[in-house]
């Protein structure tokens, strides 16, 4: 469709604005309403006013309640919302979230034919991307068409939304204005010059002797006020109200209530409005009880008229002091230092006082001093810093500063305010000096330990590998030995004669050489890894190695009895390697004829009654002791810390075999578990092997 052909076809729609071009421009045949040139008058005279106005409009017509708006009520749908799909829409279609609450009222208009009123009426629609909180005054009018009955709804309406916000605003503001002046127990006034009319809040009827409904007459105001500061405060009061001052008010008096005689020391301040005439319209302002405050500044200017002579007698003993005495206000202002002060710093007092003092810091202690000094003040805490400050000659000096406050009594026995601060700063610089070229021997030292452990570590693991290698390479030898000998044995035996036993002895010092290697390969591997250190269970470890010498338990018939057994913080590679060694020197050293009985029993012992010649490594507090007993041939206790020892045997090799490292390994994993071992025996009487380990 044209739109100079509809502007000529339909007079009526010329104008508007953009939403008259895009009235113009729609085509309206899609809807139920049809072209323009059908629309009853009653629509096309409606719609033309709503146009040309300048007010936000919005129209449904029809059944289907079309809608039509003009420029004014575009800017209500936002900027990402239902414009411009509105306009010829479905009311139902284009209000979803709103329509609950509008339907009933344009069904209302159509129902009865009068109009409706809505103020500040919140109305959430969708706009701007997003459902938001609108507020609208707004009025739903009839238009009725040519048959006398309702053909649509009129909408004027304005929005609210920013009113109603700064409405809130304000009421939110007044309300805490209300919270603070109550939580600041001030009074309030508001006092018209121009009617003498005085209004006071509850608290000021209060201390004026008045109840709360009860209004406060201006000669009240001033009675209550005493003798000796009215006519002050009516000076201050005809002060402020002159233009040229300003009209600042700002008076401290006292005031007397009338009915219990309780007198308040008060601060009033207020401020005077103005006319464009000069003439003063209104005075308001708040008065605060400060009779606390103004008691205990009155206290201190006593105590002060004391303390002068105190300050005197103080600054004579000061200034015999070696240190450097300074005081200060409650405030941390500076204001006292004795002689050694200026003698250290070369400073005259007036440059002393106030903060001199940091001048003379060191500029990078400046702002942690400060700090600290800061929180001391604000805490009472007391102040104790380190820091450098420059000497007379210009060399900086390690001093260590402290202070204390003086506090006045309180009630109660509580500490009352502060008074005071005296403080001193001591040479410390030679301490601290001696301090840093031993912290710096410290850590050259340590770091030479820290090298002398990595060498101390490599040339273990050198140890280390250079067993293992040993050990492989000396049991292949061994091994062609043994094998040799027993193809020698096989074959040649009746042609050696005598040789074979020489053959036997030979093969037998191989195989002692053989477990020699093998306990050695043991003894190298075991080394201190507290690092790796797990819990481990004790009555499994014993399971285990009881499970490794069932063949020599069946052969001996040896009886083995376990009692509760914890569980320990160790290595288990290690535990087993130690009981395993005991439980087989218990089995292997037993009397002929006799069934060997092994017991295996702990308790707890206080690290106070251990035996005296043990010293553990470990500090612990309590240890598990485990005692290992058995019913064997004993030793002579003369030997107790020999049988620890390497290749140590108290026995012939004929009678007993072995190598002499077994209880060397024990000996070795007690030690690596802080702990510590102990054997008591008798000939002929069995061993106990009691082990320390840390609870």
């Amino acid at each position: 469709m044209n739109t100079s052909d509809t502007v000529g076809s339909y007079p009526f729609l010329t104008g508007g604005g953009d939403m008259g071009t895009l009235t113009r421009s729609y085509d309206w045949s899609k809807t139920e309403i049809g072209s323009p040139d059908q629309w009853p008058q009653s629509l096309r005279t409606t719609v033309s006013i709503l146009l040309a106005s300048r007010f936000p409009m919005f129209l449904f017509w029809g059944p289907s309640l079309i809608q039509f708006y003009n420029d004014a009520y575009r800017p209500s749908l936002g900027n990402d919302g239902k414009h411009p799909t509105a306009l010829g829409q479905r009311g139902e279609e284009c209000w979803p979230e709103t329509w609950p609450v509008i339907k009933p009222l344009i069904d209302q208009v159509f129902a009865g034919g009068e109009a409706t009123w809505s103020e500040d009426q919140l109305i959430p629609i969708f706009r701007n991307g997003r459902l938001e909180n609108v507020y609208w005054t707004f009025s739903y009018s009839p238009v009725r068409d040519e048959s006398g009955e309702v053909g649509g709804v009129l909408v004027v309406c304005t929005e609210t939304t920013k009113a109603i916000t700064v409405l809130r605003k304000a009421e939110e503001s007044e309300e805490q204005l209300r919270f603070a002046i109550d939580a600041a127990e001030l009074g309030t006034f508001d006092l018209n010059p121009i009617t003498n009319r005085f209004v006071g809040n509850d608290r000021l009827k209060e201390w004026f002797g008045l109840p709360p409904y009860a209004e406060i007459p201006l000669q009240t105001a001033l009675d209550v006020i005493i003798d000796r500061d009215r006519q002050r405060v009516t000076d201050a009061i005809w002060e402020a109200m002159q233009y040229t001052s300003g009209g600042l008010y700002d008076a401290v008096y006292t005031i007397t209530n009338p009915q219990t005689g309780i007198e308040r020391i008060v601060r009033a301040k207020g401020k005077a409005y103005f006319n464009p005439d000069r003439t003063p319209y209104r005075l308001n302002g708040t008065l605060q009880d400060i009779t606390h405050e103004v008691t205990i500044q009155q206290q201190l200017i006593a105590t002060n008229e004391e303390l002068v002579d105190s300050i005197r007698q103080f600054t004579f003993v000061t200034d015999f002091m070696p240190q450097m005495v300074w005081a200060t206000q409650p405030d941390g202002t500076h204001d006292f230092y004795n002689r050694q002060w200026f003698a250290f710093t070369g400073l005259t007092p007036d440059q002393s006082m106030g903060e001199g003092w940091s001048t003379v810091l060191h500029p990078d202690d400046v702002a942690r001093t400060q700090a600290i000094w800061q929180h001391c003040l604000q805490t009472g805490d007391p102040y104790e810093i380190e820091y450098r400050m420059r000497r007379h000659d210009g060399a900086y000096r390690w001093l260590l500063a402290r202070a204390l406050p003086m506090r006045d009594a309180g009630a109660d026995g509580q500490p009352g305010p502060i008074l005071r601060w005296f403080g001193t700063c001591t040479d410390i610089h030679d301490q601290k000096s001696f301090a840093t070229d031993l912290e710096q021997q410290v850590a050259q030292r340590t770091r030479a330990l820290q090298i002398a452990n990595l060498d101390l570590q490599r040339s273990n693991e050198n140890l280390e590998r250079f067993a293992y290698v040993s050990s492989h390479d000396l049991q292949e030898p061994l091994r062609k030995i043994q094998s040799f000998g027993d193809l020698l044995k096989t074959n040649y035996a009746s042609q050696l004669g005598d040789g074979v036993d020489f053959l036997e002895r030979m093969q037998s010092a191989a195989d002692r050489m053989s477990m020699l290697i093998k306990d050695l390969l043991a003894f190298s591997r075991i080394r201190n890894q507290p690092g790796a250190f797990r819990p481990v269970s004790i009555p499994q470890v014993i399971s285990g190695v009881l499970n490794d010498l069932e063949l020599s338990i069946q052969e001996s018939g040896a009886i083995i009895d376990t009692g509760p057994l914890p569980t320990i913080e160790g290595d288990g590679p290690q535990l087993r390697q130690l009981f395993q060694n005991l439980i087989t020197n218990a089995i292997k050293f037993r009397q002929p004829g006799v069934v060997p009985r092994i017991k295996i029993s702990c308790e707890t012992v206080s690290s106070a009654d251990l035996p005296e010649e043990l010293h553990p490594i470990s500090t612990a507090s309590r240890f598990y002791l485990i005692t290992v007993t058995d019913n064997g041939i004993g030793f002579d206790e003369k030997y107790a810390d020999r049988i620890f020892q390497m290749f140590q045997r108290l026995h012939g090799r004929s009678q007993y075999g072995g190598t002499g490292i077994g209880l060397a390994i024990v000996q070795k994993v007690v030690d690596n578990h802080g702990g510590a071992i102990q054997a008591v025996s008798q000939p002929g009487q069995g061993a106990r092997f009691c082990i320390y380990l840390p609870a």
